[in-house]
């Protein structure tokens, strides 16, 4: 993630767009709940400002905890960050199979987070290894929000 972060920090600073840099909120705990029922838990980083921001999500099966840091970094540049537990990890609810949910609580996480308190309704996600099949799978649903992945 720590490349994602600094390429999409340079990006937007040689486009001149989000150089403002904003003081944060953080909503821990916040509940996603599933088609079946399940709640996946996250964590959701806001700019604390009026305006519609995008949303960068991160579903991931080691621990949305390691993300802090970067997912504030995000934040202060004008985005809402959404870092979630996978289905059945850390405080989600669930049992964890290895890529078999991962098409449907995507496309269920992202329609979620388009909803979110701030969001303009576009929503990108980003990781590598597992979250990064996270994203592809949630792809290959086809979610309406879903604008990037990478």
């Amino acid at each position: 993630m720590r490349y994602f972060s600094v390429l999409l920090l340079m990006i937007t600073s040689l486009s001149g767009w989000a150089q403002q840099l904003y003081p944060i909120s953080i909503d821990n705990e916040a509940k996603a709940t599933m088609r079946d029922g399940v709640v996946l838990r996250a964590d959701v980083y806001r700019p604390r400002s009026e305006g519609s921001f995008p949303v960068l999500v991160e579903r991931t099966p080691y621990s949305r905890a390691e993300e802090v840091r970067e997912a504030a970094e995000l934040a202060a540049h004008g985005y809402i960050v959404v870092c979630q537990d996978t289905r059945g990890r850390y405080q989600s609810q669930g049992v964890f199979y290895p890529f078999l949910n991962e098409a449907a609580d995507g496309y269920d996480t992202v329609e979620w987070a388009a909803g979110l308190k701030g969001s303009n309704g576009k929503v990108g996600m980003f990781g590598g290894s597992y979250v990064g099949a996270t994203q592809m799978l949630a792809a290959s649903a086809r979610p309406p929000h879903l604008a990037v992945v990478s």
